[in-house]
């Protein structure tokens, strides 16, 4: 079961890909690091690892992680270069 209500599209290429995604109340996306960038930016929601209004961008294998504990939903769009895979994704355990 994921912690992410839903997710929506913007674009998915070879270059990039552009999701806008809505974590639920108490929801966590785990440690992890892109073999690329990635960039977020908060439309909805103050959480423990990110505010409304605010812009992150991570670095080539920068560990970041995303910690829903409000009771309100987060929702972030999030563009990764190159496209966002099980190749450019790596979850730390």
């Amino acid at each position: 079961m994921s912690d992410y209500l839903k997710d929506k599209k913007i674009f998915d290429n070879k270059l990039a890909s552009c999701y806008v995604y809505w974590l639920k109340p108490g929801g966590r996306e785990p440690k992890h690091y892109h073999h690329g960038i990635e960039f977020v930016f908060v439309f909805k929601g103050n959480c423990q690892t990110h505010k409304q209004g605010k812009f992150y961008f991570y670095k080539k294998g920068q560990v970041h992680e995303v910690i829903n504990d409000s009771k309100n939903q987060l929702v972030f769009i999030c563009l990764t270069i190159p496209q966002e895979n099980e190749k450019n994704t790596i979850y730390i355990s």
